[in-house]
């Protein structure tokens, strides 16, 4: 029979190889869920996860023994009697909170004391699932005690233990024997309440184990605690246990629920392995029976439940009575076993304690036993992953194994050809419809836009910024400051005996110069930054309609071009249009004071009337023709409305007077004999009348000349509310701002349709994305896409391999 050491190296290259081919079945069952049963890759994932266990414990070669049983059933006092020193707690003291693993140390220096504590989340839930415990109807009255106990027990030591939850690192001590631990770890097991309760975990490590073997003995809390977590806590150290150590009260030979749970999990863990190849079943308080017969009838009795079970690890025990004789027993113990008289039990019963025995049992397990058990297990793991391999590579290879010899250039190209211009011309059939329709809808101004107040409402925003920066220009200009406006006022006399004439042309100078400057630098930012807000919009629809690929903004907006020239031709674009009639509404209302302006008046005729027409105001008088033309003439809006009638009165009877002279020079011509000296009477009383009117709309009409500094900025006052208003309601539409900002957003949206119309550039930066997955929005879904395709080329040379891998082992 082969040794430990030789079975385990050789089960450890064996399992290692199996790995091998389990860990490249696992990731191609990931890429082939749809392919493969959901049972057959639950089996794979739970064989897969025992493979991994098995192996981490041959590597490590370790030997773990699951001490389990229910509560009371003297798990504690087995392993004090084992280790030869009472350190863990008794029967009485209830620890069933705490995990305790006893590990063997090579030597005497290695010796070492752990404990780990819970987080202060762990005793929250720990509360918690003490409280569910209470409510539920299948613990005893007993157990209910007890966990009534604990609950109250953690709230009274709440504070205390949350001190002991700070210490993330637990506490450690290494120590020479083990005695001089025994005090520290009875304190904080059962003595302390507080540290009891925050226990998790305790890690003992000890020569008193074989130091000849890497051997962990895990004392499992008891299945019957009603605590979720201790039960997760004894299932986990179950899954991973190589044997177990079952202690079970001699005098209770029937196996209760919570323990066939507990054998069930070992079982389900371990299916090639049953339970009784692996298990000793130690029968524990023997000095319980007092009579042979009794003893030799529940002995028995344990047997019939254990029948698979050698009669080598079906062991009687009597902890107490093994730490009187040969270990160094607490006080509580040793009063315990001189009431009792154990050794006068035992004897009387004719058997020893049995501890002796256990060990050597475990020894004879662990040297020779285990080998075939571990040969048994192994041939388990690796027969049933053949198994599920080949399952899987009889499902898969029909499916994918004609695409591991397919040519993937030919193959894309094919994907990218025919079928491909067939969807893209129905995409881009829809494309251009969604984008008129949004366009129309969002951007589109409405026919004639820049008639009076019929621009878009997108683009209302353009004329909202136009107007906005017009008031801020106007309204911070340093010249019309009141300080600015007397010093240059003033300038070469006093404030008393200044010429009005030439303060005011001096005020309008300078006023004249800065608007001009403010009017040519800075309005147009305002209107380019408005109009490239609205051509933003346009190319983030196109990005959006194009599954927002790259390269679309730099195509649409000539890539060629760097757009700050094209914002900065823009702007230039705005002032040009801007200045056509800005510059004649800024000369009008500002360069000459209200008395100097008909040469103005007859050299900007033309403008002027068109600056009439296109005014939009609120105020309907303004609408009125020649409005403009009497407020240049006689100042401030109320004066020129109010003196219209009485200048338009003296008009027409100027003109009937002139034609009263033009119909007498007619007759004069044509009869000089008769019309003789009744002619020339009219002709004269004519030119008397129209030199009458004239005279009279010339100072009857005309605004008085401002006399003072007061009536001078009064005028300058109503010349800048009169521009600011021109400027908003009548130069915006006359300098066409609408229709440039159409042109410009008609120029963007004819482009993109161009470009795939008359370039076809955007097939082209589609399939560019498509080929090289770029862009994983593009629908474009068609049977065996390139990324389907690739998926399946991959999967098959993955199936190939996995097929290699499984002949080359089996």
């Amino acid at each position: 029979m082969a040794t430990w050491l030789e079975t385990c190296q050789q089960q450890r290259i064996r399992l290692e190889k199996t790995s091998v081919l389990v860990d490249k079945l696992v990731t191609l069952c990931s890429k082939t869920l749809a392919d493969l049963p959901a049972e057959l890759l639950q089996k794979l994932n739970i064989e897969h996860q025992r493979l991994n266990n098995q192996l981490e414990r041959l590597r490590a070669n370790r030997f773990e023994v699951a001490v389990i049983g229910l509560e009371k059933a003297g798990k504690s006092a087995l392993l004090n009697a084992w280790l030869g020193q009472e350190i863990l707690p008794s029967a009485r003291e209830r620890c069933t909170f705490t995990s305790t693993e006893i590990w063997s140390a090579q030597t005497e220096h290695d010796q070492m004391l752990l404990i780990e504590y819970y987080t202060k989340e762990e005793i929250a839930t720990l509360q918690g699932q003490r409280h569910e415990a209470l409510a539920s109807s299948l613990l005893s009255d007993k157990e209910k005690k007890e966990i009534q106990e604990d609950l109250e027990d953690t709230e009274k030591h709440l504070e205390a233990i949350k001190e002991f939850t700070k210490l993330k690192n637990g506490f450690s001590q290494s120590f020479m024997d083990i005695s001089e631990i025994s005090e520290h770890l009875q304190s904080a097991i059962f003595k302390n309440r507080a540290q009891s309760l925050a226990i998790k975990r305790i890690q003992l490590k000890t020569v008193r184990l074989r130091s000849d073997r890497d051997i962990i003995f895990h004392d499992v809390p008891g299945f019957n605690s009603g605590i979720l977590m201790h039960a997760e806590q004894a299932i986990d150290r179950l899954k991973k246990c190589d044997a177990i150590i079952y202690a079970k009260e001699m005098k209770q030979p029937s196996i209760t629920g919570p323990e066939k749970e507990m054998l069930m999990v070992t079982d389900a863990e371990d299916p090639a392995i049953r339970v009784a190849d692996k298990v000793f079943v130690v029968l524990t308080q023997i000095d319980a029976l007092d009579d042979p017969i009794d003893f030799k009838e529940t002995y028995e009795k344990h047997k019939n439940y254990w029948p698979a079970v050698p009669e080598r690890r079906l062991i009687p025990v009597c902890a107490r009575a093994h730490l009187v004789e040969f270990g160094i027993p607490s006080e509580d113990t040793l009063r315990r076993s001189k009431s009792a008289d154990d050794k006068g039990k035992l004897k009387k019963l004719g058997i020893t304690d049995g501890v002796p025995i256990l060990k050597e049992s475990v020894s004879y397990y662990i040297d020779n036993e285990r080998a075939s058990v571990l040969q048994k297990r192994c041939d388990a793991l690796v027969n049933n992953m053949r198994q599920y391999a080949s399952e899987i590579l009889q499902k898969l290879e029909p499916i994918y194994s004609s695409f591991a010899d397919s040519d993937s250039e030919s193959h894309e190209d094919n994907l990218l050809g025919k079928e491909f211009n067939q969807w893209w011309g129905r995409e881009w059939q829809r494309i251009k419809k969604d984008f008129d329709v949004w366009y129309a809808e969002s951007i589109q101004g409405r026919t004639e836009a820049d008639a009076l107040g019929a621009e878009h409402q997108e683009l209302a925003a353009l004329h909202d910024a136009y107007d906005g920066k017009i008031e801020a220009l106007l309204a911070n200009l340093s010249t019309a400051q009141a300080d600015e406006l007397k010093r240059i006022y003033t300038a070469g006399g006093t404030i008393s005996m200044p010429d009005a004439r030439e303060g005011n042309y001096k005020i309008r100078e300078e006023l004249f110069r800065e608007i001009q400057q403010k009017f040519e630098t800075e309005l147009t930012d305002e209107l380019a930054q408005a109009l490239q807000a609205l051509i933003d919009q346009i190319v983030r629809k196109t990005q959006e309609l194009l599954w927002e690929t790259e390269d679309v903004r730099k195509t649409l907006l000539h890539s060629q071009m760097d757009e700050t020239i094209e914002q900065a031709r823009i702007r230039h674009g705005f002032q040009v249009l801007f200045l056509r009639f800005g510059r004649v509404a800024v000369e009008a209302f500002i360069a000459k004071p209200l008395q100097a302006r008909e040469r103005l008046l007859h050299e900007r005729a033309a403008e002027i009337k068109t600056l009439e027409a296109f005014y939009a105001g609120d105020n309907d008088q303004h609408k009125q023709e020649g409005r403009l033309t009497h407020y240049l003439r006689y100042g401030l809006w109320e004066k020129a409305v109010s003196r219209i009638p009485v200048a338009i009165n003296k008009a027409t009877r100027a003109t009937k007077a002139a034609n009263a002279l033009e119909l007498a020079e007619t007759v004069a011509d044509a009869a000089p004999a008769v019309a003789g000296r009744s002619t020339r009477t009219t002709k004269t009383a004519a030119i008397h009348e129209l030199s009458e009117a004239a005279t009279a709309i010339e100072e009857q009409e005309r605004s008085p000349e401002p006399i003072n500094f007061e009536q001078v900025v009064e005028e300058i006052n109503g010349d800048l509310a009169a521009l600011e208003d021109y400027l908003k309601n009548s130069v915006f539409y006359a300098a066409g701002f609408i229709t440039y900002c159409n042109q410009e957003l008609e120029r963007i949206r004819n482009r993109f349709k161009e470009i795939e119309d008359n370039e076809r550039q955007w097939i082209g930066i589609i399939r560019t994305a498509v080929k090289y997955e770029r862009n994983p929005r593009i629908p474009y879904n068609i049977s065996h896409s390139k990324r389907d395709f690739r998926l399946r080329r991959e999967i098959a040379l993955e199936l190939k391999e996995v097929r290699e891998t499984y002949t080359h082992l089996y």
